[in-house]
């Protein structure tokens, strides 16, 4: 069979009931030939024998661009930049402090509350008119790193189009990886920060998305936006304004999520969930919540404690297998009725 010509095929209503296809599309590290069948079920597809059954809503919600990928910092982690934890360590070495002599961040850092831990930071190292100590070393800790493999970022623009083929993808990262990868693939796309990102279902409902912010890249011409980084700037975002929440509401009645790059107890999930888990109980038509990450002994345990359904993966056809690569997909709510293992 030859190659697939189209890296970004509309529909996979037409492909048989067992096949192998072959597809070399640009935003994979190599070609990818993959086995699917269909099960007995009409809900679900199994793309190897051992897989388990995906289900074809998300499949056609994917590559009908019916849904929206948000990204956080396990996208950025193969070009070197930290996690939430190890920014952290950073700003604590960048900053020559010590939290071990404050009992507040060292028990917040304990708890993985490092959003809580830099709040506490923030605060007694501020001098009245200048700037944060803290968000300069974040700046310079999230630099943009030389000749940097952003063959993930690539494959997540191919994958996060709409319905017109325009990108729109949601991160929750500072960095501009995703702008320099879009222009490495000669992919025009407007980059939006914070409460500049245009409302759900609007004309312009499309872009690099900054949910919580982003930092400048004079290269490329981006201006820094404020950042939602300590626990108060999550506060402000998702409780006291409430922009965040009422963004995420709106865009969860227009679009299934799918994440990539978080853990389940991720502070930068945290209130995002707690939000759409009270929504829930009122709004019945909000999307499902999928969830891609690496497997873990107790990744599945931390998602369902938040309301999930998870389902392992282990193939995923064409356009999807290279995402498919990072490990379980894991669902939030609906569709999928097999379980973890």
């Amino acid at each position: 069979m030859p190659p697939c010509p189209n890296p970004r095929p509309r529909s996979l209503a037409g492909i048989g009931r067992s096949c192998v296809w072959l597809c070399q599309a640009p935003c994979l590290a190599a070609p990818a030939k993959v086995e699917y069948r269909h099960t007995h079920s009409d809900s679900t597809m199994k793309f190897l024998p051992t897989s388990a059954d995906i289900p074809n809503d998300l499949i056609r919600s994917v590559s009908d661009g019916d849904v929206i990928f948000l990204c956080g910092a396990g996208v950025s982690l193969g070009v070197g930049l930290p996690t939430f934890k190890r920014l952290t360590d950073d700003v604590y070495a960048s900053m020559g402090e010590d939290r071990s002599h404050e009992a507040a961040e060292a028990v917040a850092y304990e708890k993985e509350e490092y959003d809580r831990v830099l709040r506490s930071l923030e605060k007694r190292t501020l001098l009245h008119g200048s700037e944060s100590r803290v968000r300069v070393a974040v700046s310079e800790i999230l630099k943009v790193p030389k000749d940097a493999d952003l063959i993930h970022h690539r494959s997540l623009l191919q994958l996060s189009r709409d319905r017109a083929g325009r990108v729109r993808l949601l991160t929750t990262n500072f960095d501009t990886l995703f702008e320099r990868a879009a222009k490495e693939e000669g992919i025009s796309c407007e980059s939006y920060a914070g409460k500049s990102i245009p409302r759900p279902g609007g004309a312009d409902d499309c872009g690099i998305l900054h949910f919580h912010g982003r930092l400048e890249d004079a290269q490329l011409g981006l201006k820094r936006s404020d950042l939602i980084l300590t626990s108060a700037d999550f506060g402000d975002a998702y409780l006291r304004d409430g922009w965040a929440s009422r963004y995420i509401e709106d865009r969860m009645r227009l679009n299934a999520l799918i994440l990539v790059g978080y853990r389940a107890e991720d502070a930068a999930l945290r209130l995002l969930l707690e939000t759409l888990d009270a929504d829930r109980e009122r709004f019945r038509d909000l999307k499902d919540i999928y969830a891609i990450e690496k497997a873990s002994s107790g990744s599945a345990s931390l998602w369902k404690r938040q309301g999930h359904k998870t389902t392992r993966i282990r193939g995923l056809p064409g356009y999807l297998f290279n995402l498919g690569r990072m490990g379980p997909l894991c669902q939030r709510s609906g569709g999928v009725q097999s379980t973890w293992p």
